[in-house]
């Protein structure tokens, strides 16, 4: 987004223009409704697109693709790494915009996008920057002399860990149950190569 523009408030999808309410709560609510399995897919981006507009369309998807299109533009780089949690990170998102910003999240509306953006540039010293430093950082490996700061990081670490959702859990059980099934179909097949 460029400076002199104005935080958008709407999408246009097929020459329709759809008004939106992005404070952020309203964005975390979507994002909620999103990743929930309890709700049929067919009614989920339905009931997503209600957390941020009066009335959603009867046919959702093509605005829908276009609201993540908007809010969350395709960034290059990282590891994949997740370091952050809004619901885990709650209260130290909030100290640290309190903090930085003076801006109280309980109370304040703050448009998503300027949300997403304070949230990036939160300066060192909060305890929030404290927090995603440490499960940012990675092992140093083992030397006769930092044998102190490897266990202060793994205990810190170990302090700080992300809780895995359930769903997190199954796709990691699933990934690791893959790859030592191609684990043993290689062996097997290396073994008959003899």
């Amino acid at each position: 987004m460029r400076l002199y523009e104005r935080l958008p408030d709407s999408v246009t999808v097929q020459g329709k223009r759809y008004r939106l309410d992005l404070d952020f709560r309203n964005v975390l609510r979507m994002l909620d409704v999103l990743q929930r399995d309890d709700i049929i897919p067919d009614a989920r981006a339905y009931i997503a697109l209600k957390c941020i507009m009066r009335r959603p369309p009867r046919d959702p998807a093509p605005v829908l693709a276009a609201v993540k299109a908007l809010l969350f533009p395709a960034r290059k780089g990282g590891d994949g790494q997740r370091i952050t949690d809004f619901d885990q990170d709650a209260d130290y998102i909030r100290a640290a915009f309190r903090q930085a910003y003076n801006i109280d999240l309980y109370r304040d509306k703050v448009h998503w996008v300027e949300f997403s953006a304070l949230l990036g540039a939160l300066p060192e010293g909060s305890k929030y920057t404290e927090v995603l430093g440490i499960r940012a950082r990675p092992m140093p490996k083992p030397t006769k002399y930092n044998a102190e700061e490897r266990k202060w990081l793994a205990d810190a670490k170990r302090r700080f860990a992300l809780k895995m959702s359930e769903r997190e859990a199954a796709e990691g059980l699933n990934t690791g149950l893959r790859i030592l099934a191609q684990t043993l179909l290689d062996m097997a097949n290396k073994g008959g190569e003899r």
